[in-house]
C-alpha cells in the first residue's frame, strides 16, 4: 500500500471533520433561536434554497477540499513517491 493514500484519506477525514463542526455550530445556533439558515428561502427565495443545499453539501465539500489541500501541501513528497526519487 502506498503512503499516497495514506495522506489522502487523512486529509479527506479531517476535512470531513471540519465541515461536521462548522455543521453542528450552525445547527446549534439555529436552536437557540437566531434563523440563519432557516431564513435563506424566505429571504432570497430559489437561491435560498440553491444555499441551503450547498450548505447539506458541506461534508463532501470538506471531504474534496480536505484531498486537495493534501495535494497541494505534500505534492513533491506524493511525486518522489510516485516516480521514485530523482538524482538532481
Amino acid at each position: 500500500m502506498k503512503l499516497s493514500w495514506v495522506y489522502y484519506f487523512f486529509g479527506g477525514f479531517i476535512g470531513f471533520v471540519c465541515a461536521i463542526v462548522i455543521s453542528m455550530i450552525f445547527y446549534m445556533v439555529e436552536k437557540s433561536g437566531t434563523p440563519i439558515l432557516s431564513s435563506l428561502p424566505r429571504k432570497f427565495g430559489a437561491f435560498g434554497h440553491y444555499l441551503l443545499e450547498l450548505f447539506n453539501a458541506l461534508p463532501f465539500f470538506g471531504i474534496v477540499i480536505g484531498l486537495v489541500l493534501v495535494r497541494y501541501m505534500f505534492q513533491k513528497r506524493l511525486d518522489e513517491e510516485e516516480n521514485g526519487p530523482q538524482s538532481s
